[in-house]
């Protein structure tokens, strides 16, 4: 059972941190990995920057992608870095 250090009901800070997580182990992922990271890190920018202009008024939909974007980025941080031994 893999435990996880990103808690989903903080999806804005759960990215943050798993983007200073990668870019601390970026240089120990196989390029696969390193592509997919740059597909996930290119989608956590945008919706930060989402986030940033709809500040108060922040949409239903906008908090799902969020959401959403936490479980995909906590599922690569598990599988890719979590295993890797520095």
């Amino acid at each position: 059972m893999k435990t996880s250090a990103f808690d989903l009901s903080h999806p804005l800070e759960s990215l943050t941190a798993a983007r200073e997580q990668m870019r601390l182990s970026l240089h120990l992922l196989s390029l696969d990995a390193r592509q997919k990271w740059t597909e996930l890190e290119a989608l956590i920018l945008n919706l930060e920057s989402k986030i940033g202009q709809e500040a108060e008024s922040l949409s239903e939909a906008t908090a799902n992608a969020a959401i959403d974007l936490s479980g995909s980025v906590k599922d690569f941080v598990d599988d890719h870095v979590r295993n890797i031994k520095h």
